[in-house]
C-alpha cells in the first residue's frame, strides 16, 4: 500500500509540473475522443465518471454529446485547467486509490483515457476491478494498442511510466482478470484504441 501511495504522490507532482504541455496533447486526443464517441453512439442520458481525467478532455467530449459527466484527478493544476475549459463538467480532486468510496453501480459509464499505461500492473487491476463495480453499463478504456514510434517511447520514458510492460500485456486478458468482457474494440489511430467493456 505504501508503494502505491508513494507512486501516486510522485504522479501528482509530475502532472502538476507538466500541465503546460497538455494543450499540445489535447490537439490530437480531443478529436480522437470525439470520433470514438460518435462511432460508439452511446445513449446521451448515460452518466459518466472519468477516472484520471487530467485536463478533462474525455469528460468534455462526453459533455458535448449531452452526457452528465464527472471527472476525477489527483493533480490540482490539471483540474484547474479542466474546470476552465469545461464548465459543464463536475471535476473533483480525488485519488483513484480510494475508488472503494464510490458506490456500486453509481454511474452508467466509467471511463479512462491514456491512464492505464502509466500505472503499475497491480494498480491497473485495482482501478479496473473497481471501475467494473462502479459502472452500471460499461467501462470504456482509451489507451495504446501497440508500441509507439520513437517520440511516443521518449515521452513515456520521461513520464517514468510502466509503458513497456503495458504494451506487452494482452488487453483482453487484463480486462478479464478485473471482471470485464470486451464488447467492442475500435482502432482509432496508428497506436491508439478504445475498448468498450462490461462486467462479466
Amino acid at each position: 500500500m505504501s508503494e502505491f501511495l508513494q507512486e501516486r504522490e510522485e504522479a501528482r507532482r509530475f502532472f502538476n509540473r507538466v500541465v503546460f504541455v497538455f494543450p499540445f496533447i489535447e490537439r490530437s486526443l480531443f478529436p480522437e475522443y470525439r470520433r470514438a464517441l460518435k462511432k460508439l453512439d452511446l445513449d446521451s442520458n448515460f452518466t459518466v465518471l472519468d477516472l484520471a481525467t487530467g485536463t478533462g478532455i474525455l469528460a468534455g467530449a462526453f459533455a458535448e454529446r449531452g452526457h452528465p459527466a464527472t471527472g476525477l484527478d489527483i493533480a490540482e493544476k490539471m483540474l484547474k485547467r479542466a474546470r476552465r475549459k469545461f464548465p459543464d463538467v463536475e471535476f473533483k480532486h480525488f485519488d483513484l486509490f480510494e475508488l472503494d468510496r464510490v458506490e456500486t453501480h453509481s454511474y452508467d459509464i466509467v471511463t479512462m483515457g491514456y491512464f492505464l499505461h502509466g500505472a503499475p500492473p497491480a494498480f491497473r487491476q485495482l482501478v479496473l476491478s473497481r471501475a467494473a463495480r462502479i459502472a452500471r453499463k460499461y467501462v470504456l478504456v482509451f489507451d495504446y494498442c501497440c508500441r509507439g514510434n520513437w517520440f511516443v517511447r521518449f515521452i513515456e520514458w520521461i513520464e517514468g511510466s510502466h509503458y513497456n510492460q503495458f504494451v506487452e500485456t494482452e488487453r483482453k486478458e487484463e480486462f478479464a482478470a478485473a471482471g470485464l468482457i470486451v464488447e467492442k474494440e475500435i482502432n482509432l489511430s496508428q497506436y491508439g484504441s478504445v475498448w468498450l467493456c462490461r462486467e462479466k
